[in-house]
């Protein structure tokens, strides 16, 4: 066996194989050996971490065998650099590498010694001893001069470079690096080939010189992998998915850093991943995804600290000061960045430091203080102009510009926007463009050139829906949007303005801005279901469905009822509810993965066109479409024959603070109270005089443009928990005179109006009762002789597997269990089946061929509205699995009531054939026996009539 081979089966082999290897080689136990065994860790370091720990780890006990001097300095020599890249201890390498050198030294092995400052002097740099590491390299490099050693030199301009590139002295960093290329060329060694050209792409990104960086990573990269050298194949991922962000290419970002981030996983090099999922927070924080970016944060800071790595921890620390002023907590965010700087500042990073100082320019623009936010936002420009950083300097400059319009400086204003909007064109930066796009309409707009303002909000609309069309999920795309509704929302003002306005114009850009994500999902352009790729995310999928056991568990004991005598102690609850709150955690951050690495992108769903939108609604329709600007709410009136638009409805806090009285008295009857029950007619009169309030604020003076129509209402914000069928004008109720049903958007309506219909024979019914539903198997068991099929799944029978077999040959699905939703999360509302509780994101893995949903629980119909009325909740699962027609309920119902409700709709269903129209006739009929709102007014339709 030859030295190499031995040195192969040392590095592969157990501790108590490896005794056995040493015994039977005695004879080669030598320096020999112990060169070879350096070579493997040398050659295995980049490719396979674990054989470079094992070869380490062998040469160590060869050193102890042997007692050696050569081979304890190789072997320390090998320990440094295992602590320095496998696990990323930079203390401990200074430490072995410092021994190394000495023992060379002792030696006269002069080359070898200098050898060991090429690793001592990156060691060194992420210690933030950058002076110390300075004086090492030049020192080294001399040497390797004076030696002929071109290789040992490059190496040492390479670590030189790095010290540069950390202190974000770009410019200087690309010299060094450009210097070792060159000799490094001479040498012709591919693997530092890889690492000198990464670096130097590197560089050339934080100095905005994409192409160039471009062609030299696709160069690294098909290095990489001809040389199976992994670790840098992951270093590259890692760096173009950070120049995709730059470039705003989020489908492309984020599949990039999610896969750096699995093939550092791969390799153990915890380190290396956690630097790749500071890159991937940083993605989450331009989607405004701040929370999901603040959890990572902190799980990475500590990272950093351990390993000494002080440069990545005050970015982190930073960022996450940053993710604190996003979620409004100022106090917070200042504690954070008071860290990042004072870290900043030890590292001698002006650059750093002026990422503080920009942060806490926009902390002061939010809190209204536009002169200390000037000043501090000057103060990062001047300092990040000077290291070349664009995306930066040109968000301070923007910031500037915000700063100027608010104390009214408008010509300075209008300079700084232009210039940043040329800039920020030219080195490719389309969010900060976007930015000032919206600034520079604003200011047009206000100078009365609206013109002009609305080119410039066209230009901004259309870079935010390029942006968000990149995007893999729902998750991210509504995440997005949130923040950059304003140039949706000035379009409509100048639609609407003085002269004739443009109502289907402003209602086009209504529709641009609202419920699109869900659209999206249910037109397929986002795929809602995660599959696996390849085998780690066979694993994800594995890891997912554990999770999902263990929450089922965790919700079952939550709910076992305090009424039976079984339910949890306070104590345990708290515990309960953390173990719940982990579990959800770890639940959307592995769909997450799924979702960013291979995501489609590339596709979205243009809004329903007035004219497509009127011809959909015919004659005996009329849609009502809310909207709010600057508090006022207003409404577009679509039928048949025209678009028009009703202002000065009513101030949205007037509406809420009158919605909030009419559910305090729905909460009233929640209970169930006998002795409350017995003022049934006082309480409905009650109830009947703020619903009479809501008609005036939001329907009295629309009803004559609707004629005798059906009514179709798109609520906005608050407005989706108004049940406007139960407005009274006074004489009577609004489902007296027509039927109603609502619909998140005109585009999903269209949607829904376009799905195939068929007739109503197979009823798949669900019922799991419990204490709170004890009727569920009386309503189920009434309902399944009304259809000519029909499969009935009651009690331990409702499986979530059953459901999903039995779905797609559904005509109509009807579940009847128990509800909640989720305000504090509202993707984990749910309903509750025999074995576990069905999601909204489990909805989404049904397939549904269904003309009808039904969900007779508590709350079904409620959902959390995030920015761009994105509904969050049960229909938004219902929907996404291809659900037309949504039957929910806004609170709590009573479960004597709704078994009779339910069998009045279903008779009334199958004898007139839609919804719509058996939900009017089967509410009128209830009014007659219990006329108080909270029995039959919970009960809405959401899509198609």
């Amino acid at each position: 066996m030859t030295r190499e081979e031995l040195a192969a089966r040392l590095s592969a082999a157990s501790e108590v194989e490896r005794a056995s290897l040493f015994a039977g080689h005695a004879s080669a136990l030598d320096v020999e050996l112990a060169y070879s065994l350096k070579a493997f860790f040398d050659d295995a370091k980049y490719s396979d971490p674990a054989r470079a720990q094992g070869a380490a780890s062998a040469l160590e006990s060869l050193a102890d065998i042997t007692r050696d001097s050569t081979i304890a300095a190789i072997s320390l020599w090998a320990a440094g650099v295992a602590f320095l890249h496998v696990t990323g201890q930079a203390e401990l390498a200074v430490a072995r590498l410092e021994e190394a050198a000495a023992c060379f030294g002792a030696l006269r092995l002069t080359r070898l010694a200098a050898s060991t400052q090429v690793n001592k002097l990156h060691a060194l740099a992420l210690l933030g001893r950058y002076d110390e590491a300075v004086e090492c390299g030049v020192r080294a490099r001399d040497t390797f001069l004076a030696l002929g050693d071109t290789l040992g030199a490059a190496q040492i301009e390479q670590n030189l470079g790095n010290i540069n590139f950390r202190r974000d002295r770009y410019a200087e960093a690309e010299q060094l690096y450009r210097a070792s290329l060159t000799r490094f060329e001479q040498e012709d060694d591919p693997k530092q080939l890889v690492l000198i050209e990464t670096c130097l792409a590197t560089a050339l990104i934080y100095q905005y010189k994409f192409r160039d960086a471009i062609s030299l990573y696709e160069q690294a990269l098909a290095r990489a992998e001809k040389t199976g050298h992994l670790v840098g194949q992951a270093a590259i991922e890692c760096d173009l998915g950070f120049l995709a962000l730059f470039q705003g290419r989020y489908d492309r970002a984020l599949d990039l850093l999610e896969t750096s981030r699995r093939r550092y996983a791969g390799l153990g090099m915890r380190h290396e991943m956690a630097i790749a999922e500071q890159e991937l927070a940083d993605a989450y924080l331009e989607l405004n995804l701040a929370a999901e970016a603040a959890a990572i944060y902190e799980r990475v800071i500590p990272t950093f600290a351990a390993l000494g790595l002080r440069a990545e921890q005050a970015r982190a620390l930073a960022c996450r000061g940053r993710a604190c002023l996003m979620l409004g907590n100022a106090r917070e965010a200042r504690g954070w960045l008071a860290e990042a700087r004072e870290l900043y500042a030890s590292e001698g990073n002006a650059t750093g430091a002026a990422l503080v100082t920009l942060t806490e320019a926009q902390l002061y623009q939010r809190e209204g203080d536009s002169g200390s936010a000037a000043r501090l936002a000057r103060l990062a420009e001047a300092q990040l102009t000077e290291a070349g950083s664009w995306e930066r300097l040109l968000y301070a400059r923007w910031l500037r510009g915000e700063a100027a319009r608010a104390v009214g400086q408008i010509a300075e204003a209008q300079l700084l926007f232009s210039r940043a909007l040329s800039d920020a064109e030219a080195q490719a930066l389309p969010q900060l463009a976007e930015r000032c796009l919206t600034s520079l309409g604003i200011l047009a707009a206000q100078s009365g050139d609206n013109p002009r303002a609305e080119a410039y909000f066209i230009r901004a609309v259309e870079l935010v829906e390029r942006l968000r069309a990149l995007l893999p999920s729902d998750e991210f795309r509504t995440a997005f949007v949130s923040d950059k509704l304003i140039p949706y929302v000035e379009m409509v003002r100048l639609c609407l303005g003085d002269g004739q306005p443009r109502a289907a114009e402003a209602l086009h850009f209504v529709e641009r801005a609202r419920s699109r994500a869900l659209m999206e999902m249910m037109g397929g352009a986002i795929e809602p279901r995660p599959r696996s790729r390849d085998s780690f995310e066979r694993e994800l999928l594995g890891r997912l469905a554990g999770l999902g056991e263990e929450l089922n568990w965790v919700y079952r004991q939550l709910n076992q009822s305090p009424i039976t005598g079984t339910g949890p102690t306070a104590e345990r609850r708290t515990e309960l509810r953390e173990a719940m709150r982990e579990r959800e955690l770890a639940t959307t951050e592995i769909l997450r993965q799924l979702q960013q690495h291979g995501g489609l992108g590339l596709s979205s769903i243009e809004p329903i066109e007035s004219k497509a939108l009127q011809q959909s609604l015919g004659p005996e329709t009329a849609l009502v479409e809310y909207f709010s600007l600057e508090g006022e709410l207003l409404a577009f009136v679509v039928t048949d024959e025209q678009v028009e638009v009703v202002r000065h409805l009513a101030a949205e806090d007037e509406v809420a603070a009158a919605l909030g009285r009419l559910h305090f008295q729905i909460d009233t009857l929640r209970g169930g109270s006998r002795e409350l029950r017995k003022h049934l007619d006082q309480l409905a009169a009650r109830a009947q005089r703020h619903l009479m309030t809501l008609y005036d604020l939001l329907l009295g003076s629309i009803e004559d443009r609707i004629g005798e129509r059906r009514l179709c209402v798109v609520p906005h914000r608050a407005l989706h928990y108004v049940p406007f069928h139960a407005l009274h004008d006074g004489d009577g109720y609004v489902i007296d005179r027509r039927e109603v049903v609502c619909a998140p958007s005109a585009t999903v309506l269209g949607h829904c109006l376009a799905a195939p219909r068929h007739q109503l024979r197979r009823a798949l019914l669900v019922g799991v009762p419990d204490e709170h539903a004890p009727r569920v198997r009386d309503e189920v068991a009434d309902l399944a002789p009304m259809f000519d099929e029909s499969v009935t799944l009651l009690d331990d029978e409702a499986t979530l597997a059953a459901l999903a077999a039995n779905a797609p040959s559904a005509d109509v699905l009807h579940l009847a269990c128990h509800g909640q939703f989720r305000s504090d999360n509202p993707l984990f509302s749910s309903l509750r089946l025999a074995d576990g509780w069905l999601t909204v994101r489990d909805a989404y893995n049904l397939d549904l061929n269904c003309v009808l949903v039904t969900l007779s629980a508590c709350e079904t119909g409620v959902s959390a509205i995030a920015p761009g009325d994105e509904l969050i909740g049960l229909a938004r699962g219902f929907f996404s699995a291809g659900a037309p027609s949504l039957l929910l309920t806004l609170w709590k119902v009573d479960d004597e009531q709704t078994a009779s409700f339910m069998s009045a709709f279903y008779r009334h269903l199958l004898e007139v054939g839609r919804p719509g129209a058996a939900l009017r006739l089967a509410q009128r009929e209830i009014i007659k026996s219990q006329p108080h709102p909270f029995f039959w007014a919970p009960f809405i339709l959401l899509g198609r009539w």
